[in-house]
């Protein structure tokens, strides 16, 4: 290839990179085709040292973008679960399909009485609004064709306040969602003046109208109108003519709907994190800063770190919440630096400061040394700490395994993955602009848009990801990454790449354990074996047909290592299944578990 020609790919690719940047400030799609036209970049400069990855035109036209994306203009909303929540000012939630909560609004949670990603149940309905509620519920999974209701919500007042209930179908998606949106809504006096002029009602019909919003009820209104019952019936159908709808619970819709829209609307661009578990506690670190943390499982149990990240769930599933409570062990979450309620680094060290986030939780819980799990990336600081106090920890084990443990496991990485590894390491400005355009979108479209492109590797995750039970999940997940930007985000993935894992490993006292995905790894026989050799200490036990989502897929086998840990059982317990997994004939494919073995 000659200069010239490498001169002109270089810059092809430039424009590739700067129009598609631009575009994925709108464009979900122009994401995954600027990171693929940076792999492209970073290959051809990593064949022709003299190739300059940035240059100064190209760093222009990044700083432009850049600047703009720090303007912190407001982002359109198009996430259609959150459009239902942002076109009410009143108090709303999304379930799933299977009756979890996916999604509230500002006031949803104390209204209802409901948290995310856990069951809503129906001890927020008045009882002879059951059935109307249930119709709806069912149609959404294809018992019935009821699609809206009106009813009623358990309050202190007597009547009951009301709601709407309808079905929200999401395109690709088995089954249909339940929106709940309170009805309960102030009403403006430029309503009243908006039905008289727009469908020709009296004074005296918008006056019913609005009695109608209020009371739901016939009688009410005509004791309150002074009139016999029979007279407001003749004027509610006289209403229903001109307004051309065909019941009263059609025109209490159209009276709600504009009651939202004259009501002041509160504009949700930003990710907000709650714990669903409603178990949080937030402490003070040395310097001031809040250092958050939660729990499930057991209230008194044995108690368990966890540390979540980007890919393992800071909420598990129902299941594992209650084999873990009946068998007597209490899952301590705890969020990082920059994660759900615990402050970010600012201008520390991202490991550093992650390390003495531990250290500080530790000493401030008073437990002594105790087992702890990490994910793929938080088990750096775990890892890193564990070296320097091995005093701290009984036993670790983590979920995956981490990009660069070895050359192997580096090459086995997905194109994407490998891309931002790199960009991360040699160009940490673009990078930069890479999360806060991917942060931009997910608050644009709405969580889905980022669990499906980190759960969408393998076949496990993508089966696992259209279960009715793991979506609200994996909403509360996102939330609690991004519910401070996109910046802890970035500096963990930075300390990922550019922290050496293998001599951490080589250097550790404390047992640790890998519980690997087999599906995310596929690295092989030889691979896994490499891997095992960094420390006596270390075991790995390779789960067959499993993904990120493992405790998902496998919740039983989950529960039972992590009550492993929690009983402080030895580290060759540990080594027993993962013998057990190494001697399964069906590892011995290079492919590792895509296809059985045949027998």
């Amino acid at each position: 290839m000659g200069r010239t020609t490498i001169s002109q790919d270089s810059r092809e690719l430039d424009l590739d990179i700067v129009s598609n940047s631009w575009r994925s400030v709108t464009d979900h799609d122009a994401h995954s085709k600027m990171l693929d036209a940076w792999g492209r970049k970073l290959a051809l400069a990593q064949q022709n040292p003299r190739i300059p990855l940035i240059d100064s035109v190209l760093r222009n036209q990044l700083a432009s973008l850049d600047h703009l994306l720090s303007d912190r203009r407001e982002v359109q909303i198009e996430d259609p679960v959150e459009l239902e929540l942002a076109a009410t000012p009143a108090p709303a939630m999304v379930l799933s399909p299977q009756g979890l909560v996916a999604a509230l609004n500002f006031g949803g949670a104390s209204y209802f009485g409901v948290k995310q990603g856990l069951r809503a149940g129906t001890e927020w309905l008045r009882e002879d609004s059951l059935a109307d509620f249930a119709s709806v519920h069912d149609a959404g999974v294809g018992k019935g064709n009821v699609d809206y209701a009106i009813v009623r919500i358990n309050d202190e007042r007597d009547d009951g306040a009301i709601a709407e209930v309808y079905k929200l179908e999401i395109e690709g998606t088995d089954g249909a969602y339940t929106v709940v949106r309170s009805l309960e809504l102030d009403w403006d006096p430029s309503i009243s003046q908006a039905l008289m002029k727009a469908f020709g009602l009296t004074q005296a019909e918008s006056e019913i109208c609005e009695l109608l919003f209020a009371h739901r009820d016939l009688a009410i209104i005509a004791e309150q109108r002074s009139v016999a019952l029979g007279t407001v019936r003749m004027q509610v159908k006289s209403i229903l003519n001109k307004v051309e709808v065909h019941s009263k619970t059609d025109l209490v819709r159209l009276l709600a709907q504009l009651c939202a829209r004259s009501a002041s609307k509160r504009s949700k661009t930003d990710i907000n994190w709650t714990d669903p578990l409603d178990n949080e506690t937030i402490i003070t670190r040395k310097d001031g800063r809040r250092l958050a943390f939660s729990w499930s499982g057991g209230e008194d149990g044995r108690p368990v770190l966890y540390l979540p990240d980007h890919t393992t769930c800071s909420l598990f599933p129902e299941t594992v919440r209650t084999q873990l409570e009946q068998r007597g062990v209490k899952l301590m979450s705890l969020s990082l630096p920059g994660f759900g309620n615990s402050d970010p680094a600012g201008d520390r060290d991202q490991l550093e400061d992650g390390c003495a986030a531990i250290e500080e939780w530790c000493a401030a819980m008073h437990f002594g040394a105790l087992p702890a799990i990490a994910g793929r990336g938080s088990q750096f600081y775990l890892l890193h700490l564990a070296r320097r106090r091995p005093d701290l920890f009984t036993m670790l084990m983590s979920f995956g395994l981490p990009w660069n443990i070895t050359a192997k496991r580096t090459e086995s990485m997905r194109s994407v993955d490998l891309t931002t590894l790199k960009l991360s390491l040699d160009a940490p400005f673009a990078y930069g602009i890479a999360c806060r355009l991917g942060y931009r979108l997910i608050k644009k479209h709405g969580p889905d848009f980022y669990w499906k492109r980190i759960f969408s590797s393998n076949e496990a995750d993508i089966e696992t990801a259209k279960d009715l039970e793991a979506p609200p999940l994996l909403r509360a997940t996102v939330s609690h990454i991004f519910a401070q930007g996109y910046d802890a985000f970035r500096r963990s993935q930075q300390v990922c790449a550019g922290h050496e894992i293998s001599q951490t490993v080589k250097e550790l006292q404390t047992p640790l354990h890998w519980l690997v995905p087999e599906l995310s790894a596929e690295l092989g026989t030889d691979g896994f074996d490499e891997i095992r050799q960094l420390n006596p200490n270390s075991t790995v036990e390779v789960v067959p047909d499993t993904g990120e989502l493992l405790a998902f897929q496998r919740p039983d086998l989950f529960v039972e290592r992590v009550v492993a840990l929690a009983d402080h059982r030895p580290a060759s317990v540990f080594a027993g299944w993962a013998d057990e997994a190494k001697d399964d004939t069906t590892l011995a494919s290079p492919k590792g578990l895509i296809e059985p073995a045949q027998t």
